[in-house]
C-alpha cells in the first residue's frame, strides 16, 4: 500500500463514511470508494463492515490500526517538513485550524490580505488535532483550547460564543437534539446543552459541524453551534434564552522560528484584524507568551 492508501484507511475509520473521508482528502466519494476497493482487492480481505449506515473497521483492520496510524503519521510529518521548507522559499504560509474558523472567519477576509500582500499564498488546513510545531507541521494554528505546546508562541484572540440553534420553523416542544461525540461531552457548549435540554432525545452524534447542521435541519432538531456558524446559516434560528451562552477561549499559536518572517508576521496581523472585526466573536487579546 502507498502512504495515500494508509491515510485513506485512517480517514475512513475516523469519519465512518466514504463521503467524509474523501472530503478530508480532497476527493469525491466515488474516488474514495474506488481506492478502498482496490486496497481490499490487493489484500484479499474486507476491511470495513457497514453498520447503521457507517463504515466500521473489521477486527482484522482494527487490530492493525495502531501500526497503520503510526505509519500514516510518519508520512504526514515528512510531508509537513517538506511543505514547511518550500514555504520558506515561496512566501507560502500554512494555517491549521477548525473548519468553521477557516470557512466563516478567515476565508471571507482573504481579499484584504491579497490586496495588501499579493505575493503571499495561504495554505488552509482544516483539522481538529493540535499541530506539532517542533515537527514544523504549520506556521500558524488557531485553536479552541489553551496551548500545551511549549514550543509555540501563543496569543489569546478572544473567545467564540456558542448558542442553542433550532431548525427554522420547527416546533420547540419535544424537538430532538444532535450533538458532539461523547469524547467532547466535557466541553462548555455540551454541558450547557445538557442543562438546557436535560430530557431531549439525542438522535445523532458527530464531531463534524456540517453533519450536525444537516441532521438538525432534516430532523427539525436543535444543536449547539458557534455564533459565526449558526447566525450565518439561514436554515437555522436561535433557540432558548438569549443569555444561555457558552464561551470558549480562542488562541493563536505561531511557530517560534517563523514568527519573525515577514510573510508570517503579515498574516498574523491580518488574522488578528479579522477576529477583531467579526461580529460573532468575543474579542480581547493578551500579550504574547510562551506555552
Amino acid at each position: 500500500m502507498t502512504w495515500d492508501d494508509l491515510e485513506l484507511l485512517r480517514r475512513i475509520v475516523d469519519a465512518g463514511t466514504l463521503t467524509q473521508a474523501g472530503r478530508a482528502l480532497g476527493v469525491d466519494q466515488t474516488t474514495a470508494a474506488r481506492r478502498l476497493a482496490r486496497i481490499e482487492r490487493q489484500l484479499g480481505m474486507t476491511l470495513f463492515d457497514r453498520i447503521g449506515g457507517r463504515l466500521v473497521a473489521t477486527p482484522v483492520l482494527a487490530g492493525a490500526m495502531e501500526h497503520l496510524k503510526a505509519m500514516a503519521e510518519a508520512a504526514h510529518r515528512s510531508q509537513a517538513a517538506l511543505r514547511h521548507t518550500k514555504a520558506a522559499l515561496d512566501g507560502r504560509v500554512r494555517i491549521s485550524s477548525l473548519s468553521f474558523v477557516l470557512t466563516h472567519v478567515l476565508a471571507p477576509m482573504v481579499g484584504r490580505l491579497h490586496d495588501a500582500h499579493p505575493l503571499i499564498t495561504l495554505d488552509f488546513v482544516s483539522e481538529a488535532r493540535n499541530v506539532n510545531f517542533e515537527r514544523r507541521e504549520a506556521d500558524i494554528s488557531i485553536r479552541l483550547a489553551r496551548p500545551t505546546d511549549e514550543q509555540a508562541i501563543a496569543r489569546r484572540l478572544g473567545a467564540v460564543r456558542f448558542r442553542l440553534y433550532r431548525a427554522a420553523g420547527a416546533a420547540h416542544a419535544g424537538a430532538p437534539v444532535v450533538r458532539y461525540d461523547d469524547a467532547f461531552a466535557h466541553l462548555p457548549e455540551m454541558q450547557l446543552l445538557d442543562r438546557l435540554r436535560p430530557k431531549a432525545r439525542v438522535v445523532l452524534k458527530s464531531g463534524q459541524l456540517e453533519v450536525l447542521i444537516e441532521a438538525a435541519v432534516a430532523l427539525g432538531g436543535e444543536l449547539m453551534l458557534p455564533e459565526p456558524v449558526g447566525d450565518g446559516e439561514p436554515r437555522l434560528m436561535r433557540a432558548g434564552d438569549a443569555e444561555a451562552v457558552a464561551d470558549r477561549e480562542l488562541f493563536l499559536l505561531i511557530h517560534p522560528d517563523r514568527r519573525r518572517a515577514d510573510n508570517v508576521a503579515a498574516v498574523v496581523r491580518w488574522i488578528e484584524a479579522a477576529f477583531r472585526e467579526h461580529p460573532g466573536l468575543v474579542t480581547g487579546s493578551r500579550p504574547a507568551r510562551r506555552g
